[in-house]
């Protein structure tokens, strides 16, 4: 019977393990650095305020995830977000702006001068022509700015994409590749000749698929469960039993043979004939070392991460003269003055209980090195006053913050080809070993969720082909 060394206990080995179990792989180990399971999805309960420490919330459409939820006991649990987490804010001209989400509202917007309007509105008419190298590398891959400043033109690119690649990246738009950083865009730009086109094309196709586990509600809402995504970790846990470890960092791995051994920093050992590394791109370098080509230790510490901070803050509803509504607001990179922040999520807007019925929630993302070392709470709460044209704000009436080093992999130009060949060259080198997580596959909950379920698919097949059985 095979055996399966999981080094890594976030979403993607968690994802990773069960997918393993299903398919009759029952000798796996995951070895956890953390205290628990699922990395940097957590819920942390302050002062009746419900706080997340890392995702808030999760798109309604990311079906792996909802299946995930199922194989958990969780479907039944998921939560479709509250109305008033509709409406988004853009921080622009000294004051939050809607953002617009369709046709009529684009037409309307203050965001975008009228000759933008028109260059945007036009998109679907002008069908762009593939590039067929990129992904080879026979092309150099565009930057996404470069790619949505063709198609919908410099302002709408800016201010609309710009704002939301910070939002999602923590990084800029120039710094991203298309292809890299959005490939389901890049590839319905590519098959379809145009933004517009391809997105109608992706949404007819998953409106033939039958529904997800959970909540039947449209693409465009956004789910969580009651007590947070923090539900995650103890699912887990339940799931995987002794399977999984933690607390248990590892600091030396070897190959022996055809096993690889692991050993922890408290001197527990652990081994397996496959290897699955869930960690970060630079941990996977560091444990594989010699094991595998230089090629690919360069490549995967080539990765830039971004450090991040999030500042969670209570107040009393009644400080409040006027209601709040929305998901919450981002910062377009080209405002000044503007605030430090990158963006702000209304959390007590989300989702029922995420703050005292007689408070509000707000949760302020900051690149770290953005915020200053002195006073990091006063610079969220001068930021928070400003986006919402207040003078200053209430005192708080709790806070808590979060802080993450090198969490956010940068898909930059060239990331993805980069990250083909490493993957290449250590399946060329060194058999039996899988690398999953953010840095490889995606950054979004959905795209961690398929990463682990992919591997797991591939080391069965490579089983089944080997004649070896789970």
């Amino acid at each position: 019977m095979t055996s399966v060394l999981l080094i890594g206990g976030g979403l993607a080995g968690c994802t990773a393990a069960l997918a393993l179990l299903e398919r009759g792989v029952e000798n796996v180990r995951v070895l956890e650095a953390g205290a628990r399971p699922g990395g940097v999805v957590g819920t942390h309960l302050v002062d009746g305020f419900r706080f997340e420490s890392g995702p808030n919330t999760i798109a309604a459409g990311a079906r792996a995830f909802r299946e995930l939820a199922a194989t958990l006991g969780l479907a039944d649990r998921l939560i479709p977000s509250l109305p008033q987490a509709k409406r988004r804010w853009l921080f622009f001209r000294g004051r939050l702006v809607a953002a617009p989400l369709g046709p009529g509202a684009l037409a309307r917007t203050p965001l975008l001068s009228p000759r933008a309007k028109l260059r945007l509105l036009s998109e679907p008419l002008r069908r762009r022509r593939p590039e067929p190298g990129v992904e080879r590398g026979d092309e150099p891959e565009p930057s996404l700015e470069a790619l949505l400043t063709e198609r919908l033109g410099r302002e709408p690119t800016r201010t609309l994409a710009g704002a939301f690649v910070r939002g999602v990246y923590a990084g800029e738009i120039e710094q991203l590749g298309a292809w890299s950083a959005f490939p389901r865009l890049w590839s319905a730009v590519q098959e379809h000749g145009g933004v517009v086109r391809g997105l109608f094309a992706r949404r007819r196709t998953a409106r033939a698929l039958p529904p997800p586990p959970g909540p039947l509600v449209s693409p465009g809402r956004l789910l969580s469960l009651p007590e947070g995504l923090g539900e995650l970790a103890p699912a887990f846990e339940r799931a995987l039993g002794a399977r999984l470890v933690t607390g248990a960092r590892v600091e030396a791995l070897e190959r022996r043979g055809a096993r690889w051994h692991a050993t922890t920093a408290d001197g527990r050992e652990a081994e397996g004939e496959t290897l699955v590394l869930a960690t970060s791109a630079a941990v996977a370098a560091r444990l594989l070392g010699d094991a595998a080509p230089a090629e690919v230790a360069a490549n995967l510490t080539s990765i830039r991460h971004v450090n991040v901070t999030i500042q969670h803050l209570g107040f009393e509803r009644a400080a409040f003269a006027r209601p709040l509504d929305g998901f919450g607001f981002l910062v377009p990179p080209d405002e000044a003055p503007a605030p430090a922040v990158l963006g702000t999520l209304f959390p007590s807007n989300l989702f029922p209980g995420r703050a005292p019925a007689d408070a509000l929630s707000f949760s302020s993302i900051y690149r770290s090195e953005d915020l200053p070392s002195s006073d990091r709470l006063q610079q969220a709460l001068d930021d928070l006053a400003q986006a919402l044209g207040l003078a200053r704000l209430p005192a708080p009436r709790t806070t808590h913050t979060v802080e993450w080093n090198d969490v956010i992999p940068q898909y930059t130009i060239g990331h993805a080809l980069r990250m083909q060949r490493a993957r290449a060259a250590l399946a060329a080198a060194v058999p039996n070993v899988e690398l999953i997580g953010a840095y490889l596959d995606g950054i979004a909950v959905d795209d961690v969720v398929r990463s682990g379920r992919a591997a797991a698919a591939r080391i069965v097949a490579r089983l089944e082909r080997d004649g070896g059985g789970a």
